[in-house]
């Protein structure tokens, strides 16, 4: 069994070696899905719902994101409506 500070340190170096990032915080929630989805009966249950909350995080945050985006073009509409 790995320790947190390991597995931090493997996060660290993979993330040294990402150069630019071309997936959108979407599709690495898809990709964590599908790894839930293919790994589910083969991990406890702990481990599993722990990952789901990290899941849970990912998506909210990505969520807040869009709607902030989406509400920032709704007024920059409205402002360019206004000056005509």
């Amino acid at each position: 069994m790995m320790t947190q500070e390991e597995v931090l340190e493997l996060f660290k170096k993979e993330a040294a070696t990402l150069g630019t990032i071309e997936s959108s915080q979407s599709d690495i929630i898809l990709k964590l899905a599908q790894v839930l989805a293919d790994t589910s009966d083969q991990i406890a249950q702990a481990a599993f719902e722990r990952m789901i909350y990290v899941g849970a995080v990912m998506y909210q945050e990505a969520l807040g994101e869009f709607r902030a985006r989406a509400e920032m073009a709704d007024m920059m509409q409205t402002s360019r409506s206004a000056t005509k």
